[in-house]
């Protein structure tokens, strides 16, 4: 998807950021004064995405709530429009956490709005180190999970004190749950040998980084999220990767329709190279545990087959 598909909406985002402002200026020194880090109160956490939130809830428990903003797999985040309701709820949030690196800018507008309304904003892009320009689809990545509860626990500690020892704990138990992520990754690495895989978008490439692969490419990937056309060059070149087996697997994002994609998938099953389906949202019903690990098997399962056909 485009990062650059933000001018069609910025004016909409604008007025809505300009309305609540004026609808909060009248109570920010009563916001002030009430300090968003007592413990008498619950901690309000808002998160951009779905499983960005799950984590934070599964952290709080009972002494707080959180709300998501993107809690749809249908709803493209980087191209999301917020309305009043979202800015009043980031308004009044302690915390917000956002991936950053430009994959929900908004949420950076809605905070600015509320700029002395005592909001702890945790940026995983930053938390990570990554820049602008950077892969932002950071969640792919065995350990981004386990690094954000980790923070998350600090601010939830620091915020609501009384609390601490729950928020370790929980923050402890979440840890355990995901700990099988680095696992798969670890266990596929060992068979990766840095082979060459093609991708429909870079939004599995963390995860096939650390798994020991190298994206072989990158510039028909990056046309496809950019909603642009590959160039004929970066076409051949895919079609022959797959047509002489080049690539060990194909990863399609399904949640793109685009021509160029649909018949890179039809080459590769014609051509009997394995073809790993994920997704860029997280899908319903899912926790973002065995949504990753989900897709890791399926890499898994690909090393299995090639090692039996051997």
């Amino acid at each position: 998807m485009n990062l650059v598909r933000q001018k069609s909406w910025l004016t909409g985002c604008l007025l809505v950021i300009g309305v609540v402002a004026l609808m909060l200026s009248g109570c920010t020194a009563t916001t002030s004064s009430q300090s968003k880090t007592t413990t008498t109160a619950h901690i309000r956490v808002v998160a951009s995405l779905d499983f960005y939130g799950e984590a934070a809830q599964k952290i709080l428990g009972s002494a707080g709530t959180v709300t998501t903003v993107i809690n749809s797999p249908s709803i493209d985040p980087e191209s999301f429009e917020p309305d009043i309701a979202t800015a009043k709820r980031v308004a009044k949030a302690n915390v917000v956490i956002q991936n950053g690196l430009g994959y929900d800018s908004w949420m950076d507008r809605l905070v600015a709005a509320n700029a002395t309304s005592q909001i702890h904003t945790v940026t995983l892009g930053q938390l990570l180190g990554r820049k602008m320009g950077d892969n932002p689809h950071l969640w792919s990545d065995p350990d981004l999970m386990i690094t954000m509860t980790r923070q998350l626990v600090k601010q939830f500690s620091q915020l609501d004190p009384t609390h601490a020892a729950d928020f370790q704990r929980r923050g402890a138990a979440y840890e355990r749950q995901l700990a099988i992520l680095p696992r798969l990754v670890r266990q596929i690495k060992q068979h990766a040998h840095g082979q060459a895989v093609a991708v429909s978008e870079p939004v599995f490439s963390l995860a096939l980084q650390k798994m020991g692969y190298r994206v072989s490419d990158s510039h028909f990937a990056q046309a496809i999220e950019e909603d642009s056309d590959p160039t004929p060059a970066d076409i051949t070149q895919l079609q022959n990767q797959i047509k002489h087996h080049k690539i060990a697997f194909f990863v399609e994002n399904t949640q793109n329709s685009s021509t160029n994609v649909a018949t890179m998938v039809k080459l590769a099953h014609q051509y009997h190279v394995p073809v790993v389906r994920v997704t860029e949202t997280m899908p319903v019903h899912q926790t973002y545990r065995d949504w990753m690990a989900g897709q890791y098997r399926q890499v898994l399962r690909i090393q299995q087959e090639a090692r039996t056909s051997e």
